[in-house]
């Protein structure tokens, strides 16, 4: 067998044995940060509606607050989330940050959702949750702010909804500063919020 044959062959069998490892190989988690908005958003005013009452702009001052846009039919991408936000939530009571941050779950299918199923919908993930939703013109103005978008479908052959899967944080003073997307690692994200806390 010449030399350039067997040099050959040994590059083949180190790009298979590489290709191998890449798969077999389990590559470290990276992480995922925050996106941290470079100028904080102020809110315009809004009145949504929960069973434990009117929820405005207001309703988001004086605590941070982590809000998920989302709807109650959903199959499996809100209540994951919504199981992502209850892990957080747990977490951040074990650094000592529980109390300082509201989490509230948006539902933008208003004709389906109502404001009381809505809160019971979210108190299965975590007791301390809040489930809002209101009219399509209210959620429109609440979501833009936040960069979120949604369409909701009633046609007759199908019901749809689409909405964006964001989590956006808003500080005590009810502006928008940052957002975070799902698949994070809980204990990661906790800990780079206590840090900005």
């Amino acid at each position: 067998m010449g030399r350039p044959l067997l040099a050959l062959l040994l590059l083949g069998l180190g790009l298979l044995l590489g290709a191998v490892a890449a798969f077999v190989v389990p590559r470290p988690a990276v992480p995922q940060a925050i996106e941290w908005l470079s100028a904080p958003r102020s809110l315009a005013p809004f009145r949504l509606e929960s069973d434990q009452g009117a929820f405005t702009h207001q309703s988001l001052r004086g605590r941070w607050s982590i809000v998920l846009f989302g709807f109650m039919h959903c199959p499996d991408i809100c209540p994951t989330g919504l199981t992502q936000m209850a892990g957080l939530a747990a977490r951040l009571a074990e650094l000592g940050d529980g109390a300082e941050i509201a989490f509230v779950f948006v539902s933008v299918d208003p004709q389906r959702d109502s404001v009381a199923g809505v809160g019971q919908f979210v108190r299965h993930f975590d007791a301390s949750f809040r489930g809002v939703t209101g009219s399509e013109e209210q959620l429109l103005r609440f979501a833009s702010r936040l960069g979120i978008q949604f369409a909701v479908s009633p046609a007759p052959d199908g019901y749809t909804v689409a909405h964006s899967l964001t989590f956006s944080i808003i500080d005590p003073q009810g502006r928008f500063v940052g957002r975070f997307r799902p698949g994070f690692a809980a204990d990661h994200l906790a800990r780079e919020l206590s840090f900005r806390f």
